[in-house]
Formats: C-alpha cells, sequence, structure tokens
C-alpha cells in the first residue's frame, strides 16, 4: 500500500511537471511571437536601435529562430555595423539554407564589406535555389573576376553562354577578363564580334573604339568610328567618341567639330544633349572645354527657348566659370518660363547677395520664400538677403523656417542657419535667445570662424562674457590669420577689457590687412587711440572714419560727436 501511494504520486508529479513544461513552452512561443513583431513595429518607426534590442532578446528565448537573426541582420547593415550583420545572415541561411533571401542579404553584406572571396559560394547556393535566375549566374561570374580568379570567371561566363544564348553583357565582360590577363588580340577579337553581328548598330563601334582608346591606340579608334560613320551617317555617339579620340592626338580643332556635330544632331535629344552638357562641365578638362561648353549650353536656349531647364542649365555653366552676371540672367529666364523651380532661385538668389545687388535680392526673397516655405536653402538665401536690408523680422522667419525644415545630417548648413539666426536675434535685441543660437553652431562646429568672430564680437558690444569673447576671437584669428574683420573684432574685446595697449597692436594689424580705408576700422582706431591718451591722433582718425564716404546713421551722427568734442563718447 505505502508503495501504490508512492507510485501513485511519482505518476502525479510527472503530470504535473510535465504540464507546467508544455505551458512553459506555450508562454515561450508566445512570447517569441511578441517580441518578434514588436520588433517589426520599432522597425517601422524608425527606433533601429530598439529593434535590435528587442530581436537580441529574442534570441536569447529562441536561437533557432531564423526570421528574427534575418531581420536582425538588415538593421545591422543599416546601422554599417557589418561584421554582427555577416555573422547574423550567415545564421540564418545555416537554419535556413534554402531561403533565397538569406543568401541575397548575405551577399549584399560581403559585397559592403568588399569581402569578394566569400561571394562565389554564396551565388552557387542562390543559383542551386533559382537556377531559372540570370542574374545569379551573372554575379557569381562577376565575383570571381573581383576575385582576381579570372580562368573561373571566364568559364563561368562560358556557362552562361551555354544555359541562356549569347549575349553582348558576355562579350563585354570577357573583354575586361582579357585585359586584365594582358591579352589585347583576345580582347579586341570579343569585341569584334560584336559589330560582326550587328553592322548596323552604333553600340559594337563604341565599344571597340573605346576599347582602342584604353589601350592608348586613338588612330585605330578613329578608324573603326568612321567605319561607323559610312555604315551609320552622323550618328551623334559616333561623333561624340570621335570627339575624344581626337582630343587624344591633341588636334582639338577635329575634336571640336565632330563635338559640335553631335550637339546639332537631331537624333540626340534634349535630354541626352542636357547630360552631355553636364558630363562636359563635370570634366576635369572643363577649364580648356570654356568656351565650347558656353557656346554650346548657348546653342541649347535657342533651340529650345520654351524649356526654362535650358536656360538653368546655362546659367550653371556660365556660374562655374566666374561670369555671375550672365549666369543671372539666363536664370531670370529660367524663372520667366517656370517660377517653380526651387534650385533656380537658391541659384539666383546667392548670386545676387555675392554681388552686392541687395535691393535685387530682396525683392526675390520675397517671391521665393513665399513660394517655398519648406525649402531650407531658398529660406536660408531669402533670410540672407531680408538680413542685408535690415528686414531683420522677415530675415528671422526664414531662418527658422530654414531651421525647421533643414536635414540634421546637413551640419554645414544647419550650423550656418544657427549662426545666422545668432546675428538676426542679435538684430532684434533677443540677446538671449543669440547667445542660445550661437552656443548650438558652435556645438556642431566648434572651429566655424565666422559664428565665433561674430559671436565675440556681439558679446563685446554688449560688455558681456569678455572673457569667452577674448577665447573665441583669438580662436577665429588663429583658424583664419591675416583676417582684418576677425582682427577687428579681437581688438574691440581688448579695448573692452581695457587691454588699450595690445588693441592698438591689433586694430593695426587690421587695417595694414584691409588694403582700404574702412569707416569701423578707422573708428576703432580712433577710440583706442584716445584712451592711450593720443587725442590729437584719435580725432585724426575719426575725421579719416568720416571721410570714407558713410554718411547717414547712427554711426555717423556718434562719429561727429566725438569729433566736435574731441572725446571718446560711447
Amino acid at each position: 500500500m505505502i508503495l501504490k501511494n508512492k507510485i501513485y504520486w511519482f505518476i502525479c508529479l510527472l503530470l504535473i511537471s510535465g504540464q507546467q513544461v508544455l505551458a512553459q513552452t506555450a508562454t515561450d512561443s508566445s512570447q517569441v511571437k511578441d517580441l518578434y513583431y514588436q520588433a517589426l513595429n520599432e522597425k517601422a518607426r524608425g527606433d533601429i536601435d530598439l529593434a535590435q534590442t528587442t530581436l537580441r532578446k529574442l534570441l536569447k528565448l529562441d536561437d533557432s529562430n531564423d526570421a528574427a537573426y534575418f531581420e536582425l541582420a538588415r538593421l545591422e547593415l543599416e546601422d554599417k555595423n557589418l561584421g554582427d550583420a555577416a555573422i547574423h545572415a550567415k545564421k540564418a541561411t545555416t537554419l535556413k539554407p534554402d531561403n533565397e533571401w538569406y543568401w541575397v542579404l548575405l551577399a549584399d553584406i560581403y559585397k559592403r564589406m568588399e569581402d569578394f572571396n566569400s561571394l562565389p559560394p554564396i551565388f552557387d547556393q542562390l543559383i542551386r535555389i533559382k537556377p531559372e535566375k540570370k542574374e545569379y549566374f551573372y554575379d557569381r561570374a562577376y565575383a570571381l573576376f573581383l576575385n582576381n580568379e579570372l580562368d573561373k570567371s571566364l568559364q563561368a561566363y562560358h556557362e552562361i553562354e551555354q544555359k541562356f544564348g549569347k549575349d553582348d553583357n558576355i562579350i563585354i565582360a570577357r573583354q575586361e577578363i582579357y585585359l586584365k590577363q594582358k591579352q589585347p588580340k583576345k580582347a579586341i577579337e570579343e569585341v569584334t564580334s560584336i559589330i560582326e553581328k550587328e553592322p548596323d548598330s552604333t553600340k559594337g563601334y563604341l565599344l571597340l573604339a573605346n576599347l582602342y582608346l584604353k589601350l592608348n591606340k586613338p588612330k585605330e579608334a578613329i578608324k573603326v568610328l568612321d567605319e561607323g560613320h559610312a555604315r551609320i551617317p552622323g550618328d551623334p555617339y559616333i561623333s561624340l567618341s570621335k570627339a575624344d579620340a581626337y582630343h587624344n592626338l591633341k588636334d582639338e580643332e577635329k575634336s571640336t567639330r565632330e563635338l559640335r556635330m553631335a550637339f546639332a544632331s537631331e537624333r540626340m535629344d534634349f535630354e541626352g544633349k542636357m547630360r552631355l552638357l553636364i558630363s562636359l562641365m563635370s570634366d576635369p578638362k572643363s577649364n580648356e572645354m570654356a568656351p565650347i561648353v558656353r557656346d554650346l549650353a548657348n546653342t541649347l536656349t535657342i533651340s529650345y527657348p520654351t524649356d526654362a531647364r535650358a536656360f538653368a542649365l546655362y546659367g550653371d555653366i556660365l556660374a562655374q566659370q566666374k561670369q555671375l552676371k550672365e549666369a543671372r540672367e539666363q536664370y531670370l529666364k529660367a524663372i520667366d518660363i517656370n517660377s517653380r523651380v526651387n534650385t533656380i532661385w537658391e541659384q539666383l538668389l546667392q548670386i545676387e547677395l555675392s554681388l552686392g545687388m541687395q535691393k535685387e535680392a530682396l525683392a526675390h526673397a520675397y517671391k521665393a520664400s513665399a513660394l517655398f516655405p519648406q525649402q531650407p536653402l531658398t529660406q536660408f538665401f531669402s533670410g540672407h538677403a531680408f538680413f542685408m536690408e535690415k528686414k531683420y523680422t522677415d530675415a528671422r522667419s526664414c531662418f527658422e523656417a530654414a531651421l525647421n525644415y533643414v536635414d540634421e545630417k546637413n551640419t554645414p548648413l544647419l550650423t550656418q542657419v544657427y549662426s545666422s539666426l545668432g546675428d538676426t536675434y542679435h538684430a532684434l535685441d533677443m540677446f538671449a535667445e543669440s547667445d542660445q543660437a550661437y552656443e548650438e553652431a558652435l556645438a556642431i562646429d566648434s572651429n566655424n570662424v565666422g559664428t565665433l568672430n561674430n559671436y565675440a564680437y556681439y558679446l563685446s558690444l554688449r560688455k558681456t562674457n569678455l572673457e569667452a569673447a577674448a577665447k573665441m576671437s583669438r580662436k577665429s584669428n588663429e583658424l583664419e590669420p591675416n583676417n582684418p574683420t576677425f582682427q577687428d573684432t579681437y581688438a574691440w574685446v581688448l579695448f573692452q577689457q581695457g587691454n588699450y595697449a595690445e588693441a592698438l597692436k591689433w586694430i593695426e594689424k587690421a587695417i595694414t590687412n584691409s588694403g582700404e580705408k574702412s569707416f569701423a576700422l578707422l573708428e576703432h582706431y580712433g577710440d583706442i587711440l584716445f584712451k592711450l591718451g593720443d587725442i590729437e591722433k584719435a580725432v585724426s582718425k575719426w575725421k579719416e572714419a568720416k571721410a570714407t564716404g558713410e554718411t547717414t546713421g547712427e554711426n555717423v551722427e556718434l562719429l561727429t560727436k566725438k569729433i566736435d568734442a574731441k572725446k571718446y563718447i560711447e
């Protein structure tokens, strides 16, 4: 009886514990599922770090969850944590080797890591899973090429040809392999086969000519292109390739002739001509080509007089060539045709500000800021146009709009926006906000010389935090020596600190480096001399300041009082 009871309770215990295990398993499974969907929601919200943490928590509960490893690897790839991404993607492929997308992710990670040695086996797996997908065969062949396994790469392309048929891409790939193997004759034979197959197609002639140019044989390239033009008269792309070949032979007259022929051809559409001009602009030899590029851009505006893009591109080319007034005229024409392109307004405002055309910039700023309230760069330039004309409330609205919409990753623009807000808030007597804006700018870029200088100068005017002002002003002068504006600021900070002898040295440096008579510099010079007891010379400098031509405003009135009283007046 005792034995029976013991057996009975033992069986009960087993049953109970079994129920607990089953209950625990069900709970774990439910928790894993909840964590997985939680991570996906966190990812959708953009909480990448939180999603990764959630997935790692999931994998502690279930380290055989291939989908979690896959999602974690994707997040780590996005986060540029390539080492961990590779480990977790590989784990996903191990757990579920027939999942195509797990292998695709692992391949993407290795590509990003430039681990070309690991790629061919991955494409072997993808070919196993999807033998009908041609791109995986091409990826494998190219991976072998990148890994310098050239014979294997040739064999892989041969297999593609056997399985899927002949393809010009295979010929081009084999040409690259033969060049790398220093077998130029075989490379030429490969590309020649394209011409033999399609003698009335431009492609073969262009590829073979380009190959000859790579081999430094421009005369052979021209010979091929002449054959091409004989078969396809007036082809603009053959003319372009000829222009390149003649340039290699330093025959610029013939090169220009071919370039003009290509551009004049009706077979090249508007977009093609735009792309050609943009490529010529970005060419390292663009300075040599400047007159031709300018002429071609002008031709484009004549051919397409109702397309704003033609005038905008002509403006871009003129701006690149430092012909700012002429560029401005083209941007104005572009805006007359289509006023809804914010980048044209940005270029126009930037040029007008740089040319000192403040009234014109102001008029355009009103239009641009209203048309593009969410474009940070348009608002930024509009803000400067308002600021230069002392429309500080309008400037504030523009700079604050720019701040609201600027991409936080665009740190140069973000710094400039904060710095400009610092200037604007100061002009509006919003001193606490001004200081905060400057601090934000320096938090992003502690070496921004304009911010350092302006912040220091405005603190000196308010006689506030002069020690910090001196430190910032010194730094701006160290970063950009011999800048008269920065030297003047440091002189004025020293003046406010009562260090007149040192201030004199810096104001004299500023005047020497300025190269022209400046109202502000000469007035400050006189103020410093007065504090040093040289009254006669101080008055002389004040008179020089007045003679510079600035005849209105509070500063002139104050200066006149100093001269009349022969004393420094704040």
